[in-house]
């Protein structure tokens, strides 16, 4: 017997604000070998090469801006890759795979004075 792992298409989604996607590159490396980008991940733009990387509130590349959520997972550790990337929406903070050097409500408000309509929700325990 096969056992498949559960999916929810939206067990990231906290609300009804619209959705809406944009195309984006992840920079090759990204991510290292093995660990792909999980969806969910809070993505920043790095200035100098206008590729994405998973935001951390302390870079200074410009990626600690953070712009987007990816959509899906992606392996981005040898090549760049397209994907889509949210730029409205809101999401469950519990379950984004958010760098240690957020919290909800800090991330929240990095998308806020961004300018992105982009939120992030305290959801509580999820199953």
């Amino acid at each position: 017997m096969t056992v498949f792992t559960n999916f929810h298409p939206t067990a990231l989604y906290a609300g009804d604000f619209p959705r809406a996607t944009r195309s984006l590159v992840i920079a090759s490396g990204a991510n290292a070998a093995g660990v792909p980008l999980k969806r969910g991940t809070p993505l920043g733009r790095v200035t100098a090469t206008d590729k994405y990387i998973p935001s951390i509130k302390t870079a200074n590349d410009g990626s600690q801006v953070p712009t987007h959520i990816l959509t899906f997972e992606v392996d981005a550790s040898a090549a760049d890759v397209r994907v889509k990337g949210y730029e409205t929406g809101e999401f469950a903070g519990e379950v984004m795979p958010i760098d240690a050097s957020w919290s909800i409500q800090t991330l929240d408000d990095a998308f806020r004075i961004a300018g992105r309509d982009i939120f992030i929700r305290s959801v509580g325990a999820v199953a």
